[in-house]
């Protein structure tokens, strides 16, 4: 059966393949168009059968050359029994297929952490070693299922591990040793001011391996635990220099906590006030009398998974009749609001199917401190929440972001590698956004998270801590603060949310959490998703969860098209990126135009001009990019940088969406687009897109197949509102590489049209203007250049960083 992830670029393809050893894809078609976009790190493709027999599909790691993730029903090599145990299964599957798994065949060089139970199966996760020693973040997690018949098996595979690394390289040489490793660590933290909080507990201190390029390096890896921070740094053992530090102690900026989930949520009224802890009228009107369930009966807010307490004992919220009913302007208040939240929480984790997700007492001490913070601690597992601003302990948004962490911690122990710090801050956004929406009385927006803890900050209406829907693009809006840097992956998750549904999502990311090795990237998280839909609803929300990573820009494998022989219309209206007086365009833009001709089985556009910056530090080498989609929102293409006369892929159906997202500087002269053509005719064999190229034969193609009442209608289409509207910005270069019979559109030239980015458009038809009878092309243009994003900033003394 056709596997729903096979969304590869068919430049990728071929290099998969090869890879591989299966046959390659037919040869391009001649007449074809079009430019492939620039490579990625991961493509997904059917299993070769020599890697694993049963793995339907294989994420291929195009740099390291080896699979990533394989997904299937991947049987031991001889029968287990029915009772076999998990990791027993999973080490059976992995030996049996070593060499095309990269994995030594020496069991002992997997030794198993943990193991938990989610939807799918068990997860059994497997850490490296080489030698003895451990490989730090190498790992390999294995989801052990069961088949029709009741028999174990492997249901899919993640290899987050360093490759074979034989024994032998491991060069014993000069030693700094623990004791001096364990200095070089505080002093380096002494410098950057992460040691200023005393440490709490013993550092840990563990001799392993770290694996760049294929070569082992002795290394120290330590732990060291403050009340604020869990630092995790890597020495060289050979030159006692510190090779990597992390702060592994996720935290939120501002705080605040009442009723349910907050008061400006619950009211709607964005003009609530703090004054100081206060009471008000209105702030009372604001509480809801809420049962408390699952306490234990011992006259505390403590139950089987929320133990709710002041930092303070002697102050810690106590009643023998159970009735905890205070004020807000009573510290014990915050209490009552974390038991609740978190009980409530863990209570729909649980109704999603999920009884082993973070089922655990959580500890969270209300008013911990005075600054207007709240952190997650993964060595003591408790939430801590501040005062400062708005009393942390008073927004529900707040608490559940914080939860949010210790849920991630409980799932992939010892996470924060690669993109992980920023998506763990992006899911707290989103498991508080989607549960507080789904189990709250908010009546306020729903995609702004932490509105009453913002007005202690935030001028905006309703106030935000941050929003779940800002229009993010990665990596073109990538800043590399994880709060910042967190709002793509809750953006993409939440716009999924929409479209499947609360209860759909919530357990795809979940499910998908399992997966995840200590160290992934928002591609690998991405696929980590569809996976997960693949295993519980057997992908029946691959297509808007796609799209919606694809919006964001977390997911850049384009989809493969599909060719046709004829070009049944031409358009020739041009179509432009918004320029500004210097005739390049803005910094800091998203725009969207589409075109639409009915009647087209697929779309494909001309580039007279594309000029984009390019620069080597950017992803592929593109600062900013040309983003081509379909009516659905489908990637199909990818191109930047300075090109001209480049034809584009057939992007499928009779859309397609021409989208230009930009950074925060170097601008460049965008792209002129001079023509549309519909395509139609006999499918041609599937190809893939060609090499980018200027194609020379193309104006005698598209001339030979458009008859007369075409052309008649196509004239007919530019009218007089469209001359109007050209935008008066466009810089002379734009000018210059426009045919002076063109009618360009600008931003304006649609009375009431315009895209804000999801296809909102203005409409015109050639066919219903001049009466032609035929095929007549349409041309749909969304015309809006505009800046996007609202800017968040905020003094770091009013809300300070972690």
């Amino acid at each position: 059966m056709a596997h729903p992830h096979r969304f590869v670029a068919a430049s990728l393809l071929g290099l998969v393949v090869a890879a591989c050893g299966l046959d390659r894809a037919p040869a391009t078609d001649a007449a074809g168009p079009a430019a492939a976009g620039p490579d990625a790190r991961w493509a997904w493709h059917p299993a070769p059968a020599q890697v694993v027999p049963g793995a339907t599909t294989v994420l291929w790691d195009l740099v390291q050359q080896r699979p990533r993730q394989l997904v299937g029903a991947m049987a031991p090599p001889v029968d287990l029994g029915r009772d076999a145990d998990a990791a027993v299964v999973a080490r059976a599957v992995l030996a049996a297929h070593a060499p095309g798994l990269a994995l030594e065949t020496d069991p002992a060089d997997l030794v198993e952490t943990t193991r938990r139970t989610g939807l799918a199966g068990t997860y059994v996760r497997l850490a490296q070693h080489v030698g003895g020693l451990p490989v730090f973040e190498a790992e390999v997690v294995v989801l052990v299922g069961r088949d029709a018949g009741g028999a174990p098996l492997v249901r899919a595979i993640n290899l987050a591990h360093a490759g074979v690394v034989p024994a032998a390289a491991v060069r014993p040489g000069a030693d700094v040793g623990a004791v001096a490793a364990l200095a070089a660590a505080r002093r380096y933290l002494a410098q950057v001011g992460g040691g200023a909080d005393p440490e709490v507990g013993a550092p840990t201190v563990v001799r392993g391996l770290v694996v760049e390029a294929g070569a082992p390096r002795l290394a120290y890896q330590l732990e060291l635990a403050s009340h604020r921070h869990r630092w995790r740094v890597v020495v060289d053992a050979t030159t006692g220099q510190v090779r990597s530090v992390r702060d592994r102690n996720p935290s939120v900026d501002g705080t605040g906590l009442v009723f349910d989930p907050d008061p400006v949520a619950s009211t709607g009224n964005p003009g609530l006030t703090d004054d100081n802890d206060a009471d008000s009228p209105a702030l009372d009107a604001a509480r809801f009398a809420v049962t408390l369930p699952r306490l234990d009966g011992t006259g505390v807010l403590r139950g089987p998974w929320a133990d709710a307490r002041s930092s303070n004992a002697a102050q810690r919220a106590t009643e023998a009749g159970l009735d905890f009913s205070y004020p807000r302007s009573d510290d014990r208040f915050e209490e009552v609001m974390a038991y609740y939240h978190l009980d409530r929480a863990q209570a729909r984790v649980q109704a999603l199917g999920f009884t082993a997700v973070n089922n655990r007492v959580q500890e969270a001490v209300a008013n911990a401190f005075a600054a207007d913070n709240s952190f997650y601690s993964s060595t003591t597992k408790r939430l801590e929440f501040g005062r400062g601003g708005v009393d942390d302990g008073e927004d529900g948004d707040i608490i559940l972001h914080e939860y949010g962490h210790s849920i991630h911690d409980d799932q992939v122990p010892g996470w924060g590698g690669g993109d992980e710090r920023s998506m763990g801050e992006g899911f707290g956004d989103y498991f508080a956004g989607s549960f507080q929406g789904t189990l709250g009385r908010g009546v306020g927006d729903p995609a702004c998270v932490g509105d009453w803890d913002a007005v202690a900050y935030d001028t905006r209406s309703p106030p935000c801590l941050r929003r779940l829907d800002e229009p993010k693009h990665w990596p073109e809006d990538a800043v590399g603060q994880v709060h910042a840097d967190g709002e793509l992956w809750s953006g993409a998750l939440w716009r999924a949310r929409t479209v499947v549904g609360a209860d759909v999502m919530d357990r795809l990311v979940l499910e998908s959490h399992f997966l995840l090795s200590t160290n992934e990237s928002f591609a690998s998280a991405s696929a980590a998703l569809l996976v997960a839909d693949d295993l519980l609803f057997a992908g029946a929300n691959q297509a808007p969860v796609r799209r919606a990573l694809y919006h964001h820009g977390l997911l850049r494998t384009p989809r493969p098209t599909q060719a046709y022989s004829d070009v049944l219309a031409v358009d020739p209206t041009v179509v432009a990126s918004p320029t500004d007086g210097a005739g390049t365009y803005p910094a800091d833009l998203d725009d969207t135009r589409t075109i639409t001709m009915p009647g087209a089985l697929a779309v494909r556009v001309h580039f007279q001009l594309l000029d984009t910056e390019a620069g080597g530090g950017c992803e592929a080498g593109l600062c900013d990019a040309v983003y081509l989609f379909d009516g659905a929102g489908d990637l199909y293409q990818i191109l930047g940088g300075a090109q001209s006369g480049v034809t584009s892929v057939q992007v499928p159906g009779d859309t397609v969406r021409i989208r230009l997202v930009t950074d925060r500087s170097g601008p460049a002269l965008g792209y002129v687009i001079d023509r549309a053509e519909a395509m139609g005719g006999a499918p041609l064999p599937d190809a893939g897109p060609p090499d980018a190229r200027v194609d020379a034969g193309i104006d005698a193609v598209a001339d030979a197949t458009v008859d007369a009442t075409v052309d008649a209608g196509l004239d007919a289409q530019v009218d007089a509102a469209v001359d109007a509207a050209v935008d008066t910005d466009a810089g002379a270069a734009i000018d210059a590489a426009t045919p002076a019979d063109a009618t360009p559109a600008g931003p304006d030239a649609v009375a009431g049209g315009g895209d804000d980015g999801d296809g909102g458009c203005g409409c015109r038809s050639g066919a219903d203007d001049a009466g032609a009878t035929g095929l007549a092309a349409v041309l749909v243009v969304g015309l809006v250049g505009r800046r996007r994003r609202r800017v968040w900033v905020v003094p770091d003394s009013t809300r300070p960083h972690p």
